[in-house]
């Protein structure tokens, strides 16, 4: 079974993270579907949008630890293959729409923020960025990413204390754009769809240039946040989190 099934229907695209029984971990086999379905979209003049979902069970609950501490055993330091915001669609040029359902963290957390522009989530959907339990420093500069879509104060309370926040929520912030019943995700996902594909792709391709150019965190953060990530790779901690949890047992901090 594929990690991501891309097709299409009419003028829209469809992604599925596509890994239920590992609540969709994102993978090398996704982060490559991935690149592969956002070269496809930019190539194709017949897609005028996309729509990501992960499933009507949950979105993705972030990076694949066990396939992460197996690559650590061979280069700590070093990122993982593929893993880039490019990976996690920064650069698509057209309109992409998330359809949340059930959990959405960590990398999952980071491709509804970096690829997508409108987001759907169901009344069970959760958010956050758990990465801290583990002790892996969020990568691609996620904390500015996090920060530009939240307040100072919900930002880093995400951050340090791994605590998922509710669709309500994230509403208020003003993250997702609607709150539906479970069954209705992908539906109202469709509809806005739908909508935008009557205009001009033209248009609304250079409409989302705009609004990207004065929405993305400025590169200066970005760049800080992977040296103080690559920095935290040196550290013993870095090993011992995901090991603990391929191990099933808490980890052993050496506070360093």
């Amino acid at each position: 079974m594929p990690a991501l099934v891309f097709e299409k229907r009419e003028h829209s695209a469809y992604i599925l993270l596509n890994r239920p029984a590992q609540k969709n971990t994102i993978n090398l086999e996704m982060r490559q579907g991935l690149r592969e379905a956002w070269k496809e979209v930019d190539e194709d003049g017949e897609i005028f949008s996309v729509i990501v979902s992960g499933g009507d069970e949950v979105f993705s609950v972030g990076q694949d630890l066990l396939e992460l501490e197996q690559f650590k055993k061979n280069d700590p330091i070093q990122d993982l293959p593929l893993n880039s915001l490019e990976t996690f669609g920064s650069e698509v040029g057209k309109p992409v729409i998330a359809a949340i359902n059930g959990h959405c963290l960590g990398y999952g957390f980071l491709l509804t923020m970096v690829g997508c522009d409108l987001r759907i989530a169901s009344t069970s959907a959760l958010f956050g960025m758990p990465e801290i339990n583990v002790g892996v420093p969020p990568s691609l500069g996620i904390p500015a990413y996090v920060d530009g879509h939240f307040p100072p104060a919900a930002a880093m309370e995400f951050l340090l204390t791994g605590d998922f926040i509710s669709a309500e929520a994230a509403y208020r912030y003003g993250y997702v754009n609607r709150i539906v019943p479970p069954s209705e995700v992908i539906g109202e996902a469709e509809r806005i769809a739908r909508t935008i594909n009557t205009y001009s792709p033209f248009m609304v391709r250079n409409i989302k240039k705009m609004a990207r150019f004065a929405l993305t965190p400025d590169s200066g953060a970005i760049a800080y946040s992977q040296a103080i990530c690559l920095h935290c790779r040196h550290s013993p901690d870095y090993l011992e989190g995901p090991k603990a949890f391929k191990e099933k047992r808490p980890p052993h901090w050496r506070h360093r």
